[in-house]
């Protein structure tokens, strides 16, 4: 039964893109949907806890997924075995739950963090493993154009994490409690559907040689590196309000961010289906094509922010003001620099992508490390001058310069390769 639910698509294709956006959806949007709740139950604490929690479930989780995934859908050649793939995950998901452990470690007996606090963020972050191990594994389906399997796996696993997450915490008012539920549910789905998905796969049978899991890591070193620091990036101001501003600040925050994952969900679902046929137009030199499409995913990403960031300028705070239950309205400025910040780290994610697509991977190094330099630096003296606008500006200062250096890069590599 489960095997049907899972197989049984008319269409690859738009099932892909169905299941793909549903999937997306629902991770992105995990955080409002459970946020929506707790800020009507307890706004000031455990809206705060549950917000830097799931920022440092995040960030951990870049260690587990180590920048991979985009490496292992392009290696359609499969350079690399699955089972090479899945050993590489399996060390890096345990390095990752070692450094969720010493993160928390560090900040409870700096006095940062009290128990309980620290009990919630490492629950959460064991709930981002489950995504990292699933990671892979979803990875290989895409590799064998299956990303509709995928999609569907994703999308059950989530509703049932957030029904359960919600469900629990309504009726128990307890973050530990909720978060420890969640996760049981979570990881028995995960065994189930994935088990059952990997059964209806004939994965090719390769040596397996520990040689290849070590090029792994060296390959995508600069993919880890990269994909540590956009979420880093992204989440330094979060940082910055943990150290110097309330946990109700870091609630408000949280709330206004909340449209700039709409516009990475809406590029995300542009990106990852066309993205096996990206780097088969690129492996078979077909410049004119792989151009047009870059064109149009540039296009499209710019679209997106732009319609989006008409409709929070007219509507946001407003919204979001009914949607959590708090006043927003004083904060337009704060979501309308944000909203830019979303657009120019929609982009700058797909040069990310073109640019492992064209194996130049270490030259993302570059972006990453003057925009991380920059958030690092800045973020805390903005916040404690600005308040929130001081983190709105942070972070879309830093993904502006991401995407030009990104974008000069590609432009860079392109006229070397294939105009000389």
């Amino acid at each position: 039964m489960i095997k049907k639910i899972l197989f049984d698509s008319k269409d690859k294709m738009k099932s892909a893109y169905l299941w793909n956006t549903c999937a997306a959806m629902l991770n992105a949007f995990q955080t409002v949907f459970i946020l929506m709740l707790i800020s009507r139950i307890d706004p000031v604490i455990d809206a705060g806890v549950f917000t830097i929690a799931f920022a440092i479930g995040n960030l951990m989780m870049a260690i587990g997924k180590y920048g991979i995934r985009q490496f292992q859908v392009s290696d359609v050649e499969e350079k690399y075995s699955f089972k090479e793939y899945t050993v590489a995950r399996i060390i890096t998901s345990i390095i990752m739950i070692a450094a969720s452990f010493v993160c928390v470690g560090v900040n409870l007996a700096s006095g940062l963090y009290n128990s309980s606090k620290s009990i919630v963020i490492i629950l959460i972050c064991l709930a981002k493993v489950i995504d990292a191990v699933e990671d892979v594994i979803h990875g290989m389906f895409q590799q064998y154009l299956r990303l509709d399997v995928a999609g569907k796996i994703l999308s059950i696993r989530m509703c049932a994490y957030i029904f359960v997450y919600l469900v629990c915490y309504y009726f128990s008012k307890n973050l530990i409690l909720t978060s420890a539920v969640a996760l049981l549910v979570s990881f028995i789905q995960f065994v189930i559907l994935n088990y059952t998905a990997i059964r209806g796969f004939e994965i090719k049978k390769k040596t397996f040689e520990i040689k290849n899991v070590k090029n792994i890591f060296v390959e995508c070193f600069p993919l880890f590196i990269a994909s540590y620091l956009v979420i880093y990036i992204g989440n330094a101001p979060k940082y910055a309000i943990d150290s110097y501003l309330s946990s109700t600040m870091q609630a408000y925050y949280t709330y206004l961010f909340m449209p700039c994952f709409v516009i990475n969900l809406l590029v995300g679902f542009v990106l990852q289906p066309v993205l096996v046929k990206l780097t088969v137009l690129w492996e078979q030199k077909k410049n004119q094509a792989f151009l047009k499409y870059c064109f149009l995913m540039h296009l499209a990403a710019l679209g997106i922010s732009l319609v989006i960031l008409l409709g929070g300028a007219i509507l946001g705070c407003p919204v979001l003001s009914l949607v959590f239950g708090v006043n927003l309205n004083s904060y337009s400025a704060v979501l309308d620099v944000l909203l830019i910040g979303g657009g120019f780290f929609a982009l700058a994610v797909i040069d990310q992508v073109i640019l492992t697509i064209m194996r130049h991977q270490y030259a993302m190094l570059w972006g990453f490390g003057l925009a991380s330099l920059f958030a690092t630096v800045l973020s805390p003296v903005l916040v404690k001058s600005m308040g929130l606008m001081g983190t709105a500006l942070a972070y879309t200062c830093s993904d502006a310069i991401l995407f030009l250096i990104f974008l000069l890069f590609i432009l860079f590599y392109y006229r070397k390769e294939r105009c000389s």
